[in-house]
C-alpha cells in the first residue's frame, strides 16, 4: 500500500495540493491532506492507515513552514518524507539574519492592522515567482481570504522566527528527499544549507538532494509525481 500525508505551509491551504494529488492517485496512491485552518475552521490532522503489509509506503509532502506543523507522530511512522523548499530554522544565521527579522516584524504589524490581505497577495505572488500563479489557484486563493484567520496566521508567523537548536523528531532512518529551488525568493539559500547539513548529520540514510531550475517557493509547472516516482524507483535499485 502506498500513502501521502501532506502538510502545507504558512498562509496556504490543502488545495495547494491539489495539482499534484491527480497523478497519484490515478497511479494507485492514497492521498491524505493535513488542513492548518487559516481560511476556515476545517482543522484536519490525517492519520496513517493501519495495515499488515510489509512493502508499504508512507510518505511525507512537507512544505516550507509545513515541516514544523505536522504531527511528530506521523513523521515517526514515515518511511520516506519530501522536504520542500523547508528549513529547521527560517532566520539564517547569516548577517542576512536581521533584515529578514524586520522583513518578518512588518508582516506580523500588517495582520495586526487587519491588513493582511494584501500582504498576502504580494507573499503569494513572490512565492511563485520566476511563475506566475495558475489562474484556478489564484481565484481560490483570492476566495479564501475573505474567511482568514488572523489570529492563526499570526500566531504560525511568529514560528518563523523562533530559534531551534536541534532538529524535530522523526524516524532517523527514514528515506528523506529535499527538494529546493534555485529562484526562491522567501527561503534565504543560508538557511536551506543549515537545514541539509543538519539532516545530513541526523539521518542514517544520506538525503537525496533534488534542486529545480526556474522554480520559486511555491512550485508550479511540472510532473511531480514523476519526480518523486523516479527518485523513489533509483533508490530500490540500488
Amino acid at each position: 500500500m502506498k500513502q501521502v500525508i501532506t502538510q502545507h505551509g504558512w498562509g496556504l491551504d490543502q488545495s495547494f495540493w491539489d495539482n499534484y494529488k491527480i497523478e497519484f492517485q490515478r497511479n494507485g496512491w492514497h492521498w491524505q491532506d493535513n488542513e492548518r485552518g487559516y481560511f476556515s475552521k476545517n482543522i484536519n490532522q490525517a492519520k496513517w492507515i493501519k495495515n499488515n503489509l510489509n512493502d508499504q509506503i508512507k510518505l511525507i509532502l512537507c512544505h516550507s513552514l509545513g515541516f514544523h506543523l505536522i504531527q511528530e507522530n506521523l513523521l515517526d511512522e514515515a518511511s520516506h518524507v519530501v522536504f520542500i523548499n523547508s528549513f529547521n530554522n527560517f532566520l539564517p544565521s547569516s548577517k542576512k539574519r536581521n533584515l529578514i527579522y524586520r522583513s518578518l516584524k512588518r508582516m506580523e504589524k500588517k495582520i495586526m492592522l487587519f491588513e493582511a490581505e494584501v500582504m498576502l497577495k504580494e507573499f503569494m505572488h513572490r512565492s511563485f515567482l520566476p511563475n506566475n500563479m495558475s489562474i484556478i489557484f489564484q481565484t481560490m486563493f483570492y476566495k479564501n481570504l475573505e474567511n482568514l484567520n488572523n489570529n492563526l496566521l499570526l500566531s504560525d508567523l511568529k514560528k518563523l522566527y523562533t530559534d531551534r537548536n536541534s532538529l524535530k523528531s522523526f524516524e532517523k532512518n527514514c528515506n528523506v528527499i529535499i527538494i529546493n529551488s534555485k529562484n526562491d525568493l522567501i527561503l534565504d539559500q543560508d538557511s536551506s544549507d543549515d537545514f541539509i547539513e543538519l539532516l545530513k548529520k541526523t539521518l542514517t540514510k544520506k538525503p537525496t538532494l533534488i534542486e529545480l531550475d526556474n522554480q520559486g517557493h511555491c512550485l508550479t509547472n511540472l510532473n511531480f509525481y514523476q519526480i518523486i516516482k523516479r527518485t523513489l524507483d533509483n533508490k530500490y535499485e540500488k
